[in-house]
């Protein structure tokens, strides 16, 4: 039992017993700065649950009221809105979608109190209903609050797996600590060190996003021009940059539609991603994309440059036939659609001393490369 540990101090046993007060209402404020709607939820309710917990005396509630009705239905509800909120599109945290949500969880709340002060037997059964018999004397928890957390915990795993979602991972860590927190719940410096840890990583989740939406492209997920901007800034005196351009991009978005062109830019920036040789891809805006070679000489980038345009030129996008062309009996075998990039590439020199002239050989280089016929690599 952390409490017991004899080197906490009085001054410090005080602090850790509201630090999770201290971390959750800076979840609040940071989720508010950065609009992070699902985030500022799970913090209220984590926030409000807490509250419920350690002044149910307040609420004149009895000690076993609390135990039987109140901290069971606390134990339930926040796995399955946690689960819930991972679903949630962001919608601005005081939209009406916002104020709706808010009010669900106060609603929510106000209801498990009503219940709790019923102090109903019925109520009491189906809490504690055993799904198997297996004894858990020692512990609060139950069968049901078991399952649901290991459910929650099970789905937000593949979640994560299959939409490849960070904040399903985040949340996993979440409901872990909070299921820790609530089984020590007669342990309140343990209890408020666990759901302090699940603050934080809510905080980290915020840093997370923030730093995502500032220095990595939203369409494809790569680095950012901002990105690129402060990279410039730590080259050295040897480096290389390489600008790439779609060929014919225009054309096609026009033939195949803005969805289809959305689905070209992330497949070729999925392939500037494997380049080799140190080189780090990035999107300078539109069909433009750049690729930086710290350390490197042009002889040195140009192999992996060729081996980059070859691997996306055999690279196949897969366009499925539309619902229009199904319905009037066209084929509906789906296409494979292929695309060429253009490559322009220049070294620091002495005429090319700044990074920003680098760029300029480099986009004079891609035009020398598109007026060769396209799908090559000029220097």
């Amino acid at each position: 039992m952390i409490n017991k540990i004899p080197s906490f101090t009085p001054p410090v046993i005080l602090v850790i017993k509201y630090l999770s007060y201290i971390v959750f209402g800076l979840g609040i404020i940071l989720s508010i700065r950065f609009n992070r709607g699902r985030v500022f939820l799970i913090i209220l309710l984590l926030t409000l649950s807490e509250l419920f917990l350690n002044y149910y005396s307040r609420l004149s509630i009895t000690s076993t009221t609390y135990y039987q009705i109140l901290y069971l239905s606390i134990c339930i509800l926040i796995p399955i809105n946690i689960v819930i909120f991972s679903h949630l599109k962001e919608r601005g945290l005081f939209s009406m979608w916002g104020k709706i949500r808010i009010s669900f969880i106060l609603i929510e709340l106000f209801v498990i109190h009503k219940i709790a002060m019923l102090d109903n037997s019925l109520i009491y059964k189906i809490l504690n209903f055993k799904i198997i018999n297996i004894p858990l004397d020692k512990a609060f928890m139950n069968q049901t609050v078991l399952l649901i957390f290991l459910l929650a915990v099970i789905f937000l795993i593949i979640k994560a797996y299959v939409k490849k979602n960070i904040f399903a991972v985040q949340l996993v860590g979440v409901l872990i600590s909070v299921f820790i927190a609530l089984f020590f719940i007669n342990d309140k410096l343990s209890f408020s060190i666990f759901l302090s840890a699940a603050g934080l990583m809510l905080i980290i989740s915020i840093i997370e996003d923030s730093y995502s939406m500032a220095y990595l492209d939203e369409l494809t997920g790569i680095p950012s021009r901002r990105a690129l901007r402060e990279d410039l800034l730590k080259l050295g005196t040897k480096y290389v940059i390489a600008m790439v351009d779609i060929d014919f991009f225009k054309k096609f978005n026009d033939k195949y539609g803005h969805d289809v062109g959305d689905d070209v830019l992330k497949l070729v920036a999925s392939n500037l991603t494997q380049v080799t040789g140190g080189g780090k891809a990035f999107r300078y805006g539109g069909e433009e994309f750049t690729i930086l070679f710290p350390g490197k000489s042009i002889n040195d980038a140009l192999p992996h440059l060729e081996s980059l345009r070859e691997q996306i030129s055999k690279a196949a996008y897969t366009k499925k036939s539309t619902k229009g062309q199904k319905s009037k009996g066209k084929s509906t075998n789906s296409s494979k659609l292929f695309v060429t990039i253009s490559i322009g590439v220049c070294e620091k020199s002495s005429k090319f001393k700044q990074p920003q002239d680098v760029i300029k050989g480099a986009d004079k280089a891609l035009y020398r490369a598109k007026k060769k016929g396209r799908n090559c690599v000029s220097k």
